[in-house]
């Protein structure tokens, strides 16, 4: 299941991390910004991207591409793994993150 924002407007987006890569899921937390729609899982993979879904429905709501600093305020607690963030920068140098 995918919201309808993201299928109406999130095409090139999805084709960039198509080319990417998924990966594999290797962290997730859940966020709650109080959105109306409710708390937000976020899911990052071991190729730097970030799979937003709702918690309530389950649906996909977005995919971002990370930054750096992204990927460290995830892991307050912790040290983030430091490929992420070299990958993440990599992205980032590639304006991947402004799409």
């Amino acid at each position: 299941m995918v919201s309808n924002h993201y299928t109406d407007t999130r095409k090139q987006r999805e084709d960039i991390v198509n080319n990417i890569g998924i990966g594999n899921i290797i962290a997730s937390f859940i966020i709650d910004r109080h959105h109306p729609n409710g708390p937000e899982i976020h899911k990052i993979t071991s190729t730097g991207i970030i799979i937003i879904y709702n918690q309530y429905t389950g649906k996909m709501v977005t995919k971002l591409i990370a930054r750096p600093n992204q990927i460290k305020r995830y892991y307050e607690e912790g040290k983030a793994p430091q490929y992420l963030l070299e990958l993440a920068a990599e992205h980032q140098a590639k304006g991947y993150n402004k799409i």
